[in-house]
């Protein structure tokens, strides 16, 4: 399956860029919205196994809620980075305002950011905290750029903070790819085997760079494959889905399609066909 470009903020304009080497072995895109569009106050960000930096170019403060439950969230004032989920989280899309951010590729994130990817597993965090003064002076500057001097600006900084220490290992690039392209999760082990590490190191390696375990990946990765094919359809045919996607059966899907979505397949609305990974809630 090839690398989904998904992102937590979107708008009725939305600008890319892919940035070119040594920049593009990291990150997918850059993108900018200046406003959100979307009628529902609230929208589910399914998980995709990958890290997003978002930069609140706008006044007022981000927020993003835990799950359906949580009715307070967590306010952030000028940058979030998005750590790999294992499930999904709330976004409060009922306040439109700019954002620019960078989606990174699995494994990507960690270069820049200084903190191994397992430590922000099924959390955010203020870019402040891993950054210090400088993401405030960092989104100052974002704010006074025009929107092609944005990705620049991002091209520019990034590549200061890459830490050559952090990259990637060999093994994890591998298996990453590998992993990505399989849709059985029983793979995982012949990946493992094939690397020539035992299971723990090869574990540890991976969740460093990745954040999440090679299992856990492996399944989110096929859940995506899932929502970007029952995305396209208008009627979808879920037991023939859970049979080529490698699921034991539908009630397997089932299971995973809640444990990812806190919903049933049946439940399953984007919303768009281009962002499959987000559901008004």
């Amino acid at each position: 399956m090839r690398d989904t470009i998904e992102i937590t903020m979107f708008s009725d304009a939305p600008r890319f860029y892919r940035p070119c080497a040594p920049l593009n072995e990291f990150v997918a895109c850059f993108w900018h919205f200046r406003t959100y569009p979307g009628a529902h106050e609230r929208e589910r960000a399914l998980p995709t196994g990958t890290m997003e930096l978002v930069v609140n170019l706008g006044e007022g403060r981000m927020r993003i809620f835990a799950d359906d439950e949580d009715r307070i969230g967590q306010w952030y004032d000028d940058a979030v980075v998005c750590g790999p989920h294992s499930r999904y989280f709330v976004l409060d899309t009922s306040d439109s305002r700019p954002v620019v951010g960078v989606h990174f590729r699995p494994g990507g994130a960690r270069p820049f950011l200084g903190v191994r990817a397992d430590e922000l597993r099924d959390r955010h965090a203020a870019l402040e905290d891993l950054w210090g003064p400088f993401a405030r002076e960092f989104r100052e500057r974002l704010i006074q750029a025009s929107p092609a001097d944005m990705f620049r600006l991002l091209e520019s900084v990034l590549l200061s903070r890459l830490r050559l220490s952090s990259l990637p290992h060999p093994v994890v690039r591998y298996a990453v790819r590998e992993l990505s392209m399989s849709q059985t999760v029983a793979h995982v082990h012949q990946v493992q085997k094939a690397t020539g590490y035992g299971a723990k190191r090869f574990i540890e390696l991976f969740s460093g760079s990745v954040g999440l375990t090679p299992k856990v990946f492996s399944r989110v990765r096929r859940f995506q494959g899932v929502i970007h094919r029952a995305a396209r359809g208008r009627h979808v045919e879920w037991a023939r889905v859970a049979a080529d996607s490698g699921y034991c059966d539908q009630s397997h899907l089932n299971r995973e399609f809640r444990n990812f979505s806190g919903i049933t397949p049946a439940l399953y609305r984007p919303v768009s066909e281009a962002r499959p990974s987000h559901v008004a809630v």
